[in-house]
């Protein structure tokens, strides 16, 4: 098996890309993963076995047919992580509420609270299948859809909220935006915090691209705060110490507002564990060192 790139993915530059095949590959990116490695195995996926982005295939999968399907480009999927049964039934809920089309969800809208109201799971499967939402789909995977909806042109800009993951999160809570004392905390009043500030930015900000929006926190997160010096013992007279600082923190043009981090190893749980955010001091060179490098 070919080793997929991890990097981030545009998926504008993908070619022969669908609206469908977006839709699928969110599935993907549901909790406990790391969207940016995801992405480019899903690409893989998408070319190893594309009856699994045709909706009227993937319908007449059953939900273990199609969780087999994924484990040649993804290895074994963990059991807490089984996409088989969503994957599913919102082919169905696309086939026989929006003809198999999931562009059509977005016709005529325009603002937030419609995407929300059409995409995000009612719970209730009495409803017509184009009012249901669709299956596992709550604020964060809706914001996901979108926002690589947005990204590879498939709809027009809509003021959307960035989808609130771990790197969101990091991100927040190294600038300030999320002010906790240092400890252990259930993720889920922290995303809909981050939900808010998303909103709020939006709001005060109408002309700020949301997929720029969303992509420089996770970004930010990615690329700086996942390389940063976690080590409260670390030797900052050490050249390997003082270089890690210099491409992580030591660029990041909020490094001086910066005094706390989350760490990953407590939400990407390998065991299938409850997830929590744990908020940590960031540790900080000596000021001379700082200001030796800045």
């Amino acid at each position: 098996m070919a080793r997929v790139p991890h990097h981030m993915v545009d998926l504008a530059q993908i070619p022969d890309l669908t609206a469908n095949d977006v839709f699928y590959i969110t599935h993907l990116l549901r909790g406990k993963v790391e969207s940016h490695m995801v992405t480019g195995r899903a690409l893989a996926l998408r070319k190893e076995r594309p009856e699994l982005f045709d909706p009227v295939q993937a319908a007449q999968l059953s939900a273990s047919q199609i969780d087999y399907r994924p484990r040649k480009i993804f290895g074994t999927v963990p059991k807490w992580q089984l996409y088989g049964e969503a994957w599913r039934r919102n082919s169905e809920i696309l086939l026989k509420g929006w003809g198999g089309d999931i562009l059509k969800v977005f016709d005529g809208v325009t603002t937030e609270a419609e995407v929300r109201d059409r995409v995000i799971n009612k719970q209730n499967y009495k409803l017509p299948f184009a009012e249901r939402g669709f299956y596992m789909f709550q604020a964060k995977m809706t914001a996901l859809l979108v926002i690589n909806l947005m990204q590879a042109g498939f709809i027009p800009r809509i003021s959307m909220s960035f989808p609130v993951d771990f790197h969101h999160l990091r991100a927040l809570i190294g600038t300030g935006m999320i002010q906790l004392e240092n400890g252990s905390y259930n993720p889920e009043p922290l995303v809909a915090a981050g939900d808010r500030i998303g909103r709020a930015y939006l709001d005060r900000f109408p002309g700020m691209d949301p997929v720029v929006f969303s992509e420089l926190l996770f970004v930010l997160s990615r690329e700086g705060c996942a390389n940063a010096v976690d080590d409260h013992m670390a030797d900052w007279s050490d050249p390997v110490i003082q270089r890690r600082y210099q491409m992580s923190c030591g660029r990041c043009p909020l490094e001086h507002r910066c005094q706390q981090t989350a760490v990953s190893s407590e939400y990407y749980r390998k065991d299938g564990g409850r997830r929590v955010i744990k908020i940590v001091a960031r540790p900080k060179p000596p000021r001379r060192i700082r200001l030796h490098q800045t």
